[in-house]
């Protein structure tokens, strides 16, 4: 039986993921990102990395002008194209630490890369300035980006995704610091033996409310123990 949606909307994601240049920015004369394809997805006590999910890459791309509305340019674009051309990638606007700077980027993933070329087009059509190729060394990143989801309740305060059901959000009553977060989530991976998955912050507007949550995907998640992580993270971050 189909399960209610509880809410859905526009949510922003918050991560902090280590990034590279990608070998497809000489091809493309822009510098393009690529994240670690196990960001977090591992313990923090020498567990191997899950091999399954060593082709979870995403792709950034820097802009380098101002676009008023920037992310509601992209989105509404991002309609357009979709439209108008058999177009496959998801695109989610945001921005991201470049060089000590917030820098406003779009997030793809790396499925259907060879409409890469088509995407950089559109929106260089529309005005949109991306960062020429450089090189640069890998470094960590704070990331935000946007992208619509249904929620499902499935527990009091934990939502699954409808779409990917490996992903789940678990509520918290007060707005979390990304970088208090990073070091949270260290200790959580650290002091229990909650391993296999990868942790990100989510927030969503509902009405006249905001809602904070704190995400986690796996493909090995154990619901059984959903009580348990939810009590650490309680502990780390609201007491």
């Amino acid at each position: 039986m189909m399960k209610n949606i509880e809410f859905n909307g526009l949510t922003c994601f918050k991560v902090f993921l280590k990034v590279d240049r990608s070998p497809l920015s000489e091809k493309m004369n822009l510098l393009i990102l690529e994240s670690d394809p196990d960001p977090d997805y591992y313990s923090k006590q020498n567990f191997p990395p899950n091999k399954e999910h060593v082709g979870d890459r995403h792709f950034y791309l820097l802009i380098k002008n101002q676009i008023n509305c920037f992310q509601d340019v992209i989105l509404r674009n991002r309609i357009r194209i979709k439209k108008t051309h058999d177009f496959k990638m998801h695109i989610y606007p945001g921005y991201m630490t470049f060089q000590n700077k917030n820098v406003p980027c779009i997030r793809l993933d790396t499925a259907n890369i060879d409409q890469l070329p088509l995407l950089i087009k559109e929106f260089q059509d529309i005005g949109i300035e991306f960062i020429k190729d450089q090189k640069i060394k890998a470094y960590n990143s704070y990331i935000h980006f946007k992208k619509y989801i249904k929620f499902e309740k499935i527990e009091e305060k934990i939502f699954q995704d409808r779409v990917n059901p490996n992903r789940f959000f678990f509520q918290v009553d007060k707005f979390i610091e990304l970088e208090d977060f990073v070091k949270g989530m260290e200790n959580i991976k650290f002091n229990c033996d909650f391993h296999l998955f990868d942790s990100f912050l989510a927030e969503i507007f509902i009405d006249e409310d905001t809602l904070d949550f704190i995400g986690v995907y796996s493909k090995h998640c154990d619901k059984e123990r959903f009580a348990e992580l939810k009590q650490e993270i309680k502990k780390q971050f609201e007491n």
